[in-house]
């Protein structure tokens, strides 16, 4: 009989992943296209039992979810989701825009005020049968990405999370950079500042816009008077115009 030392285990493989992590943050920095950048992030977070990845550039997402994939497994899930849900409100997408840390799926999934929501229905198989974990990217207090990792058996370790974590930002920066150069946001506006204003142009008030977005009325002001300011005009009409006429943000 072999006896095997658990901790002396768990030691190398930590040790392995922490070499697989250098070697995919390296293929990712260099990478010269969008296709080479989730490549490597998929094949390591492979090795830690996701086969599914979904990357969403938050700065376009007013435009809908599948308009602002960066990378999907998923593209008929997210154009279902733009049919049946307001994406804003999508708790997962809430979640990201409140909170920089990674979290699992299952926290929201599987809490009973959201069971037999459509959301849940809607999600990607493993990510449904199994497990998600979610790894917000916030750059200056602002959310501008986020990634769902799932698989049927993932990793969910702290350890786990952290890795994606990095390889994430690592990823989200590479592939901003190679999209006509860094910028915050689409049209110069924050993502907050742009869905505040699709919320006014839909028509609603700002006590209803806060309720949705979980914010108070007087930052839903805040961000509709910023997005005034960027966008050079005077009044909420004009600023809704001027960001329809250019496409930063639809209804």
């Amino acid at each position: 009989m072999v006896l095997v030392d658990a901790g002396v285990g768990s030691a190398v493989r930590d040790v392995d992943h922490y070499a697989d992590l250098a070697e995919a943050l390296a293929r990712v920095r260099g990478a010269g296209g969008p296709s080479t950048i989730w490549a490597g992030v998929k094949e390591f977070a492979g090795k830690l039992g996701y086969s599914h990845l979904l990357a969403l550039d938050l700065t376009r997402l007013t435009g809908g979810a599948a308009g602002a994939a960066f990378y999907s497994d998923a593209h008929p899930v997210l154009a279902d989701a733009d049919r049946e849900l307001v994406i804003d409100q999508h708790p997962i997408v809430r979640r990201v825009l409140d909170c920089a840390s990674p979290f699992l799926v299952s926290e929201l999934r599987d809490d009973p005020n959201h069971r037999g929501a459509r959301w849940v229905d809607l999600l990607a198989e493993p990510v449904r049968q199994g497990d998600g974990l979610v790894v917000p990217v916030h750059r200056e207090g602002q959310a501008i990405a986020g990634a769902n990792f799932g698989g049927h058996t993932p990793n969910t370790s702290s350890l786990a999370r952290a890795f994606l974590q990095v390889l994430t930002h690592a990823a989200v920066d590479r592939a901003v950079s190679l999209r006509d150069g860094p910028k915050p946001a689409v049209g110069g506006l924050s993502a907050r500042e742009a869905q505040c204003l699709r919320q006014v142009a839909i028509g609603r008030p700002d006590a209803e816009i806060g309720q949705l977005l979980g914010i108070s009325p007087r930052t839903v002001r805040f961000h509709v008077d910023s997005a005034k300011t960027k966008l050079g005009v005077a009044t909420r009409i004009q600023a809704v115009a001027k960001a329809l006429r250019e496409r930063i943000i639809a209804v």
